[in-house]
């Protein structure tokens, strides 16, 4: 029976562990050296698990074995150090003189990091624990050495040194092998303890690196979903706030240079981890974009926690015209999923750069609004291709203000559900959705169709103006389409007019400058809309082929005072001078005509002269005298 548990034990030893070949020795020496070696604090009084031969000078027992098996198997060296029948385990351990302090009773030795139980004995009807230990100056790597080389040993040699430990032994007692027996079972729990563990770190270690963001050195989204979902409890989770918080990256490389940006994110990452405590978590969620989940005990603490983070980030450098901004989103319920508190934050975030504030409270009447938006974005693919894109207009007046003399196209969405949609609650999503060419290329064509009507009427020299996005004028098939459009209808190519944002320029695309060369090669003219708020609208007078330029409302609206009188003049004149033409928009009030009018500008456009209707409501026109040639 007894001769059966055994083989049964040796067996299990053999099926939990792999053959891993290599060479190097166990030394016993009385003092540390400094060899290439793990140092052992050897117990000399444990027979026969490890104990001392004063004959022989060594360390024996199971133990010593099992570290010489490690040792030719693994690849390492290891030494007894102050070998003697003195134990001094504790001392060696308090000097970290030695890595490992082997066998010994659990808590008879102070100043261990760590101790892995590796059996249990019986004295005197008392349960005893024996442990091996590491000392403070032993890595982590040391650690996963040690446990990787136990873990490899074989079944077979864990039995051989049993055995020939057992064979020293004079005594046929039972209580012996019993002994020798759990001594056995529970090397055999150790080595299954030490492969879960190293399982366990391996697992660890690949989920760190794969939660880790390798730029910033903190969490990436996988990480802050993770943390989300397991250390926000349902007791805990209405006490926490999320924090998105972005900046312009975009803006950052194209106006600077993609070096200044990574060292922003970075020192960005710094400053938001450390703002978090140890219930909070943060992360690097995309290029640009942080996520911080934190605690706090009433929204006024939390948008003073956020503020002066804020404040901090937009310190980092004072060279960049770009800000960090943020959303803020209270976890009202426990019940809210990563992705969904994310996303409420990140409306907060898009709804602060769309008003230019530091930071945006993601509220219910914020997110009602962006639920209504997010609907409508759902809606946007049908909607192109049902047409339900209605063309609307705005004249544009001579320079006196009397006389229409062109128009501005404009769009509204005229759904079937909803009514009319205004342009800020779907342009964007258009852009982001990639669909915003598509709309560009449908209100050109309609356009054209409005162009050759215009032919036949008093509307026959009135000029039109088309919006055309970036995105748009920087795809490469724009001018085949371009051309298969216009190329249908019949009317004065000269009454076209593209009208661009400041945008297409600044990013200096080739793609981009070539196709509106090849507009204003067919004929079109080029506006450059919003002039005066970007920082290189002068340079572009002078580059590119500009045929009008639309002042924007802002200037107009400054016109009102003396300086801001005479900067609407100066630009008038420059644009003149340069052979251009100048158009003042967002004329709204008595004062601004008359400050246009004095300015000696070409054109006049705002609702103090026209609102803007839909393109085939004749009735509107009847007050409007329009421009005979």
């Amino acid at each position: 029976m007894k001769k059966m548990i055994f083989a049964l034990l040796a067996a299990a030893v053999i099926i939990v562990t792999w053959t891993f070949c290599a060479y190097a020795q166990v030394f016993t020496t009385t003092e540390a050296t400094n060899g290439d070696c793990i140092y052992i604090a050897g117990n000399p009084d444990m027979y026969p698990i490890e104990y001392y031969d004063p004959k022989d000078k060594l360390y024996k027992g199971i133990l010593p074995d099992l570290f010489e098996q490690i040792s030719k198997r693994g690849g390492i060296n290891f030494s007894y150090v102050n070998a003697s029948s003195s134990n001094i385990q504790d001392r060696l351990a308090k000097n970290n003189q030695v890595e490992i302090v082997s066998a010994h009773v659990r808590g008879e030795v102070d100043f261990l990091s760590d101790e892995v139980h590796i059996v249990t004995l019986e004295n005197e009807g008392k349960q005893i624990d024996i442990c091996i230990g590491f000392t403070s100056i032993a890595s982590d790597q040391l650690k996963d050495t040690v446990i990787s080389s136990i873990d490899s040993l074989s079944g077979e040699g864990m039995t051989r040194l049993a055995i020939e430990n057992a064979s020293t032994v004079h005594t046929s007692d039972f209580s012996f092998w019993m002994l020798f027996m759990t001594i056995e079972l529970s090397i055999l729990i150790f080595l299954l303890f030490l492969s879960i563990l190293k399982r366990h770190n391996t697992q660890r270690q690949a989920l760190e690196y794969e939660l880790a963001d390798t730029m910033t050195g903190i969490g990436n989204s996988s990480y802050f979903e993770y943390r989300y979902q397991n250390f926000i409890s349902p007791a805990s989770g209405t006490l926490y706030y999320i924090a998105y918080i972005g900046v312009d990256i975009k803006h950052i490389v194209q106006y600077y240079d993609a070096a200044l940006s990574d060292e922003l994110q970075i020192a960005a990452a710094g400053e938001i981890s450390e703002e978090a405590t140890e219930r909070d978590f943060c992360a690097r969620v995309s290029d640009g974009r942080f996520a911080l989940a934190f605690e706090a005990p009433t929204i006024e603490f939390a948008k003073e926690k956020l503020e002066k983070l804020l404040l901090r980030l937009n310190g980092l450098n004072s060279e960049i015209s770009v800000r960090f901004q943020a959303g803020l989103y209270h976890l009202e319920s426990s019940g809210i999923s990563c992705k969904q508190a994310l996303f409420n934050a990140r409306q907060g975030y898009y709804s602060a750069r769309e008003s230019n504030e530091l930071y945006v409270t993601s509220d219910r009447e914020l997110l009602k609004h962006e639920e209504y938006v997010l609907g409508l974005k759902k809606k946007l693919w049908r909607a192109i291709e049902n047409k339900e894109f209605r063309l609307y207009t705005q004249y544009i007046f001579t320079g006196d203000g009397k006389k229409a003399c062109g128009a501005e196209a404009l769009s509204r969405w005229e759904n079937p559900e909803e009514g009319t949609v205004f342009p800020k609650d779907y342009i964007e999503m258009l852009r982001t959705a990639g669909m915003i060419e598509d709309l560009d290329f449908y209100i050109l064509e309609e356009c054209c169709i409005t162009l050759s009507k215009w032919r036949e009427d008093e509307k026959r020299n009135l000029w039109l103006s088309c919006n055309m996005t970036e995105q748009t004028l920087a795809k490469d098939n724009f001018s085949d389409r371009f051309n298969s459009i216009i190329n249908k209808y019949d009317f004065n190519r000269n009454n076209l007019v593209l009208e661009i944002t400041e945008d297409a320029f600044t990013n200096n695309d080739e793609q981009v400058i070539g196709n509106i060369e090849f507009c204003k090669k067919a004929g079109c003219r080029i506006a450059l809309d919003d002039f005066g708020l970007g920082c290189s609208s002068f340079k572009d007078l002078v580059y590119y082929p500009i045929d009008i330029i639309k002042i924007d409302k802002q200037i107009v609206e400054k016109s009102k005072t003396e300086r801001g009188n005479h900067l609407l003049v100066g630009i008038i004149c420059l644009a003149h001078f340069l052979n251009i033409k100048a158009l003042c928009e967002g004329v709204e009030d008595e004062n601004e005509l008359n400050n246009s009018i004095k300015a000696e500008c070409d054109y006049i456009q705002g609702f103090l002269l026209a609102r803007t209707i839909p393109v085939d409501e004749a009735s509107s026109d009847r007050d409007i005298t329009f421009l005979q040639q």
